[in-house]
């Protein structure tokens, strides 16, 4: 008896089938007139999103025998004339947000640092308890 897979599981194997369905169903070898369904594929969109963005893009299609045609190399063109992907900047602080605990970790870290004359001190770190107890030992 089959057990049920998790909804993720079956949505990625229904993507990954309808993908494999995609390529065998738009063999674009040889084809220099693609139809709307042809010309998303062709283009890595949806077919809606190809014809809400075609016209956008200068792409004019032609009618032949009913159907709405794309020329294959003005659909080329189109995607080699167009800018360069720019991956999105992040607009946040750069600095990392710091919890009580990292702050007192990286002021252990520091002292053990010092210790070891790795690094100068810095003036906004506290000393660590141990230090404070060996001061007041020492008075």
């Amino acid at each position: 008896m089959d057990t049920p897979l998790p909804s993720t599981l079956l949505e990625a194997e229904i993507a990954a089938l309808r993908q494999q369905l995609a390529t065998l169903r738009f063999d674009l070898a040889g084809k220099d007139w693609l139809t709307v369904e042809e010309a998303a594929h062709y283009c890595g969109v949806s077919a809606s999103q190809f014809n809400a963005k075609a016209p956008e893009c200068g792409l004019e299609p032609r009618s032949f025998m009913g159907k709405k045609l794309y020329e294959k190399a003005a659909l080329y063109r189109s995607i080699s004339d167009a800018k360069e992907w720019t991956p999105r900047r992040l607009t946040g602080s750069t600095s990392v947000p710091k919890s009580p605990e990292m702050a007192a970790a990286m002021a252990k870290l520091a002292s053990y640092e010092k210790r070891r004359g790795k690094t100068e001190a810095r003036p906004e770190e506290a000393p660590t308890g141990a230090a404070k107890g060996r001061r007041k030992g020492a008075s």
